[in-house]
């Protein structure tokens, strides 16, 4: 005969099984206590960390990326400036070797200072004085 609220028997003798756990209906919600609540905060608090440890990579990354291309852009006008300083330098060049030719610093001295040639007569070339045998 069974007996109301009677558990059935688990095991015969020295071999015993275990009970099985029914699952318990919850039926309200229990009350949240401290410790839940420290977890929650601390979960949520390392997820604002972790945003934040992102936002300032990203920050951090696009600084690099922003001075490396200003530098890149500093280095291309640079590599403009010393091209046109080498024209310039071969153009410099070339008008001190033009200003420099005979044909042209007689023309000057012609034209310009109006200076007129000596005749051979005139010129005397000295002797020197040093034996130049040696």
């Amino acid at each position: 005969m069974a007996v109301i609220g009677a558990r059935p028997a688990t095991g015969i003798g020295i071999i015993r099984r275990r009970p099985r756990v029914r699952p318990r209906a919850v039926s309200r919600t229990r009350p949240r206590r401290a410790a839940d609540r420290r977890k929650e905060v601390a979960s949520v608090t390392g997820f604002l960390v972790a945003i934040a440890a992102a936002v300032g990579l990203g920050l951090f990354y696009l600084g690099q990326s922003s001075h490396v291309a200003a530098t890149g852009y500093e280095i291309n006008a640079l590599q403009a400036q010393i091209t046109q300083l080498r024209a310039e330098e071969q153009q410099l060049i070339f008008q001190i070797g033009e200003a420099r030719s005979p044909a042209v610093i007689e023309d000057e001295a012609r034209v310009r200072l109006n200076f007129v040639p000596l005749s051979q007569s005139v010129v005397r070339f000295a002797q020197p004085s040093i034996d130049q045998t040696r």
